[in-house]
């Protein structure tokens, strides 16, 4: 027999030998490796389903009130925010608060040297005293002239008479007649000594009352509560007349001015609600209402300014901050509410994806009011329907989809 016979023997063995072996594990399945039934193929075709169905979250829709609003931002402001000023010059003995303090009426802010007062204010007062028994000393001197001139008229009447009677010379009633000439004479010198002394008091007891009302100003005081927002003064410096002090603010109400077009202010009134949401985030918001609406339009924009007052908020409303304000025109009860992350939107037109088992179906809809979270559907779904509110925008008309928790 030749080599290459040998060859192809061997070769035909070796591949008879395989076969047989194939055979015998395939029949036992002693190595543990079988071949795809029928039922195994359907286990493969519906896992491969459920690896492409798309995940989605899904809301039912509800029925429920909703609002429509007027939205503008404005900055805060306190109901009264004013300077106090020093109304007497010194110099700062004791400062009592720092900005941020809460204080209340009448409070001491800070006090001003008075001594230089004091000493003007008892200087003043013996200068007073000393004026009082003069002006009493005049009185007492004009009293006694007006005595004497009743005394010199009444003998004067008697010589007269006597001299009528040619029972007196004519020069003992010419030497009446002077002295009452000359009592005359002294009780207005009297008089005008009365007056005068008596406008030196009167002045007088006004510069104690002055002095008393500068004294009283040392003591600088909170005119209302609120915070001190500004300190502009330090201890031992000296002020004078209308310098500020500190900036002091009301806080409770506060107050944002929004300016709405003619057509928008025709749509509130005062009383109407409105929500006010504190900075560019919106991360806290309170009540408020329409305190008043301006009876003028601003000629330079047209528009017409509505003033909100904050109903009591936290301490996050300050003055100054930024806030929008959404003023409530019209409420829905029964409205038909979906959340807003539901809503598509292609070529000018809303659509949302509801889901119908394990199936997507691509819903036009027409929507209403809405607010930050939800938003009405006015026609398109009723309430009850599930909606698809995350993965949507993978989804397409009869999409397979698979239901995932938030």
């Amino acid at each position: 027999m030749s080599p290459r016979f040998k060859a192809y023997g061997i070769l035909a063995l070796l591949l008879l030998a395989g076969a047989g072996t194939y055979y015998g594990v395939e029949s036992s399945g002693s190595w543990g490796i079988t071949t795809a039934g029928p039922k195994d193929s359907a286990k493969a075709e519906k896992k491969e389903e459920t690896e492409d169905a798309v995940p989605v979250e899904i809301a039912e829709a509800w029925s429920g009130p909703i609002s429509s609003y007027l939205s503008s931002t404005s900055n805060l402001r306190a109901r009264r925010d004013i300077e106090v000023m020093a109304r007497v010059e010194g110099v700062v003995e004791d400062l009592l608060v720092e900005e941020g303090d809460l204080v209340r009426k009448g409070q001491a802010l800070c006090t001003l040297d008075d001594t230089d007062l004091q000493i003007n204010l008892t200087l003043t007062k013996q200068q007073l005293a000393q004026a009082r028994i003069q002006l009493e000393q005049a009185k007492i001197e004009q009293e006694k002239w007006r005595t004497q001139i009743t005394n010199t008229k009444a003998e004067l009447d008697r010589k007269e008479t006597a001299y009528k009677e040619q029972l007196v010379s004519e020069q003992e009633v010419a030497q009446l007649r002077y002295q009452l000439d000359d009592q005359t004479h002294d009780e207005r010198v009297a008089a005008s000594r009365v007056r005068e002394l008596g406008h030196r008091v009167d002045e007088l007891e006004a510069q104690i009352e002055q002095a008393n009302l500068e004294i009283s100003r040392t003591n600088i005081t909170a005119p209302f509560g609120g915070y001190i927002t500004e300190r502009q003064v330090e201890l031992g410096q000296s002020v004078r007349v209308q310098q500020q002090l500190f900036r002091l603010a009301a806080f409770s109400p506060l107050y944002a001015d929004v300016h709405l077009s003619e057509q928008e202010t025709d749509q509130i009134i005062p009383g109407q609600q409105a929500r006010v949401l504190l900075g560019a985030n919106e991360r806290d918001s309170a009540q408020g209402r329409v305190a008043r609406i301006s009876p003028i339009v601003d000629d330079s924009t047209g528009t017409v300014k509505v003033t909100i007052e904050l109903l009591p908020a936290d301490r996050n409303f300050r003055p100054g901050a930024f806030v929008r304000v959404n003023i409530q025109t019209d409420t829905r009860q029964n409205a038909v509410l979906i959340p807003k992350r539901a809503i598509l939107e292609e070529d000018g037109e809303n659509y949302i994806f509801t889901a119908d088992g394990e199936t997507a179906h691509r819903r036009k809809v027409a929507l209403g009011y809405e607010n930050a979270s939800e938003v009405e559907v006015r026609s398109g779904v009723r309430p009850g329907e599930a909606v698809i509110v995350a993965g949507q925008g993978n989804l397409k008309e009869g999409s397979k989809i698979r239901t995932v928790e938030s």
